[in-house]
């Protein structure tokens, strides 16, 4: 079945205010259903779960965007242009934005969504370069808000970003070739701080990926996620709870990741055993990144693969699951290419996103 999908990208320069006003501006309609969408899927949540709900999501969602503002004065100038702009409350837009912390923090519970990242060191490279991709997994309907944001501002690097409408970043690159991903753990121990878009929003404002992980390790997290940093040199991923990080680096062998804990310490913290998807996509990813030299063509095949039917890498809507795939992204960062696709790998309109100007 063939049903491609375009990516809709908009691009912002200026000060973090103005790029705020121009993506609020331009988006309005897609934030205000964007944030719809999502607090339908919270309300389902929380009711099938028996605790939690809307308003407590919305007020630990003002709890985390007051700390922004000091932790990252930029991104809240951003974010808060965006939510006037757009004629939203800044609070309402920032727990939407941040769903996964945010729902986490209130009402922690097993789920099927999650991604599957991995990273291509050199030596498994067909051109002998640093190769790392991430598909992007949730809502079947956040589809639909999926948007590619270019931003040139005044202060900083150029940077694209994947990501759902009125967010920040969510994946992808800047200038450097400072490539920034995540996928969703779901560990004990969530708190009122920095949610997971907002680091990778200041992370991919770095020069290398080591000032981008410790931007992440040292900030006062939210909730838990995995992170992935790459830049020409190498990747490092984060396996962060709230208030811990392990860290993996890529040396001669790819790693994949999906939406189980590695570390022991954080395993005996998971509010549920890894997912029946979690495991096969795991599993499957590393059955296909174990031999052989990739490309970011080859990069997009295992991003396709469906052996696992609804368990599958690739996830499809009409699979009828509470999870789809919404984009997927590659990155080259030593000739800083970031390919992108809204929706499935194999069904998306795949694309280049291009830099305008040098390092």
């Amino acid at each position: 079945m063939t049903n491609l999908l375009q990516l809709a990208m908009i691009k912002v320069d200026g000060s973090a205010q103005r790029m705020g006003e121009a993506i609020g501006a331009s988006l309005a309609t897609e934030i205000a259903s964007m944030i719809d969408r999502r607090w339908t899927a919270a309300s389902s949540y929380c009711e099938l779960r028996g605790r939690g709900s809307i308003q407590e999501m919305i007020s630990a969602g003002r709890a985390c965007l007051d700390l922004l503002r000091d932790w990252d004065p930029a991104g809240w100038d951003e974010h808060v242009a965006t939510a006037a702009a757009a004629s939203v409350d800044a609070a309402e837009l920032y727990a939407a934005a941040n769903y996964s912390d945010m729902r986490d923090l209130v009402c922690l519970a097993p789920g099927e969504e999650g991604c599957t990242s991995l990273a291509i060191p050199p030596q498994a490279s067909q051109d002998g370069a640093v190769l790392v991709g991430q598909t992007w997994d949730l809502h079947p309907l956040d589809v639909d808000s999926v948007v590619a944001v270019h931003r040139i501002p005044d202060i900083g690097p150029e940077t694209w970003s994947v990501t759902i409408a009125g967010a920040p970043t969510l994946i992808g690159m800047n200038v450097h070739g400072v490539w920034t991903g995540t996928t969703n753990i779901k560990v004990q121990g969530g708190r009122p701080g920095i949610g997971y878009m907002s680091l990778l929003h200041r992370a991919i404002r770095c020069g290398d990926r080591e000032e981008a992980a410790s931007v992440i390790q040292h900030a006062p997290r939210c909730a838990a996620h995995t992170y992935l940093l790459a830049d020409a040199g190498g990747a490092i991923e984060l396996e962060c709870t709230a208030s811990t990080t392990r860290r993996r680096d890529v040396v001669e062998k790819p790693i994949v990741r999906t939406n189980h804990c590695f570390d022991a310490g954080h395993i005996s913290q998971e509010s549920e055993l890894p997912t029946s998807s979690s495991v096969a996509r795991f599993e499957r990813a590393s059955d296909l990144t174990s031999s052989g030299k990739f490309s970011v063509d080859a990069i997009r095949q295992v991003m396709s693969d469906r052996t696992d039917g609804v368990d599958s890498i690739c996830r499809w809507e009409d699979d009828g699951e509470l999870t789809a795939t919404n984009a997927c992204v590659i990155g080259v960062p030593a000739i800083r290419r970031l390919d992108a696709c809204r929706g499935p790998a194999d069904r998306g309109e795949w694309v280049t996103l291009p830099f305008s100007t040098g390092t």
